[in-house]
């Protein structure tokens, strides 16, 4: 009993010495992780968008490329690119230009945990990298 009250004890020490710093640096990391968790949440649906609209297609496929920071997903049917999501203005040749398009994933590719963990890994190198693609 009187090792847990001196646990208790200390606890409550910790948290009132550190407590109003942690509260000013949890505010300060507050936003940029929301605007992180954002950006990779309009990025799965942008996929999603995508790979629905190429299972739609005959030799329909979606390769990933990116725009700055923000990644980018366009639909093929056959070597002819269709359409990007989400919706950008730099037009598809642009956009296609320098990427590997080998790269590309067709619905009946089934991907497994070790490719979207390779592809978050590429992903988190490539950030703060504007131009670079892949």
């Amino acid at each position: 009993m009187a090792g847990k009250s001196k646990a208790v004890a200390k606890v409550v020490k910790v948290g009132a010495k550190y407590g109003p710093q942690i509260w000013v640096a949890s505010k300060a990391i507050r936003e940029p992780a929301k605007e992180a968790a954002q950006k990779v949440i309009a990025s799965e649906k942008a996929r999603k968008s995508a790979f629905d609209h190429a299972k739609s297609l005959a030799d329909g496929s979606i390769l990933k490329v990116y725009e700055g920071d923000q990644s980018l997903w366009i639909v093929f049917s056959g070597d002819t690119a269709i359409t990007v999501y989400p919706v950008s203005e730099t037009p598809l040749p642009r956009l296609l230009q320098g990427a590997d398009l080998t790269k590309r994933i067709r619905p009946t590719d089934k991907l497994t945990a070790r490719d979207r963990a390779k592809d978050a890994a590429t992903s988190a190198l490539r950030r703060g990298k504007p131009g670079a693609i892949n």
